[in-house]
């Protein structure tokens, strides 16, 4: 292999490593939110159940909607049901009493262009 050659195969390894990463970064962000609303359906639609959040995942740079609805899948497609209906129920609590939760949030799991809370967990009420 001459110089010139492997000068290329090292430009092209590196521009194969890069692009490498950047696929492989994780699509998935955490952040705390207050409930402000939930939606529950009797078909399919927006994976069953949504909730719309005090911010959006938007603004923690996922490729999801503007407007801060997310889904837990409660159609099974992305979790089981008993495992979405159980972190739907766990905001409908946050929401009834008013704490806030952390989402993790992944956008490459969506329904109708909504992003998928993969886990929430509910604070602890205020002192």
């Amino acid at each position: 292999m001459t110089i010139q050659g492997s000068v290329r195969f090292v430009a092209v390894a590196l521009a194969m490593s890069v692009l490498l990463t950047m696929a492989s970064e994780a699509a998935t962000a955490s952040f705390d939110a207050e409930v402000r609303r939930t939606l529950a359906v009797s078909d399919d639609r927006w994976g069953g159940c949504m909730v719309l959040l005090d911010s959006s995942p938007s603004d923690e740079g996922l490729d999801c909607p503007e407007t801060a609805w997310v889904t837990f899948s409660c159609d099974g497609t992305y979790a089981s049901k008993s495992n979405a209906l159980r972190m739907y129920d766990s905001a409908q609590l946050a929401f009834v009493t008013g704490r806030t939760v952390k989402v993790w949030v992944d956008d490459s799991k969506k329904h109708n262009g909504y992003c998928f809370v993969s886990r929430i967990d509910v604070s602890a009420p205020a002192d």
